[in-house]
């Protein structure tokens, strides 16, 4: 998103950014269950890019994990163990609760991915998982699956894990808003300089409709899909 349309979404109210932007605020609620135990865990973020959800776990021992490849443009500095998901750097069953955000469409050998993090957990350990189903292809060249409930749930049962819960991230409508979000962000930007200044009225308009409008109307349209079959992602917490 280019910085343009950032500072215009920034200065929303965080109520119209729930509804124009539901995916993201529904996986942070996700995360922030993961942080409500009062106890002190070992908490292990599975390629935690940025270490954005490191605010939620004060009250915890959090470690940071990525391979660091993902985005260029990313501050890595808050990463404390650089390492391959594949290989975690780690004792078997020491890790209270894992975290693997939008991440395993990233990696080469998912499968392997979700069996390291089985090991490095505790007995009763919780994995809280996310997982996109339909969308852009992001970070390249380092983007390489989508998954259905059905493949997530085999990558967890063939893992070892038990008590098993997929849930879609918002249906249809959802992933319409979404999708139409990026028609002002395709049409404007590669334009001549000159054609956008004397076009920035209609993308003003444009980015009303397609930013704001419509995806709050397809937030509110989201509870008419009940089968929930078109969908951006799937949030998932499995135990060991």
């Amino acid at each position: 998103m280019s910085s343009f349309y950032l500072r215009v979404y920034s200065r929303l109210p965080e109520f119209l950014k729930r509804r124009i932007n539901p995916l993201d605020y529904a996986i942070e609620d996700f995360v922030k269950t993961s942080a409500a135990s009062a106890t002190r865990q070992k908490v292990l973020d599975a390629g935690a890019g940025e270490a954005r959800f490191a605010r939620y776990f004060s009250h915890h021992f959090y470690v940071a994990l990525d391979a660091c490849v993902g985005d260029a443009a990313w501050d890595y500095s808050r990463i404390q163990l650089v390492a391959d998901l594949a290989a975690l750097p780690l004792r078997n069953s020491v890790i209270d609760a894992a975290l693997n955000i939008q991440v395993l469409e990233h990696v080469k050998q998912p499968a392997l991915v979700v069996e390291e993090l089985h090991r490095v957990l505790k007995p009763g350990g919780r994995l809280y998982l996310t997982a996109p189903q339909g969308w852009a292809e992001h970070q390249q060249p380092h983007d390489f699956y989508r998954f259905t409930s059905y493949a997530l749930k085999d990558l967890l049962v063939q893992a070892g894990f038990k008590q098993i819960e997929i849930k879609p991230l918002g249906g249809y409508f959802h992933y319409l808003g979404h999708r139409l979000t990026f028609v002002p962000k395709l049409l404007f930007p590669g334009l001549p300089r000159a054609l956008r200044v004397l076009l920035f009225p209609l993308e003003l308009l444009t980015l009303a409709l397609f930013c704001v409008a419509f995806p709050i109307a397809c937030y509110y349209l989201d509870r008419l899909d009940r089968n929930r079959e078109f969908t951006l992602g799937y949030r998932c917490l499995a135990e060991k």
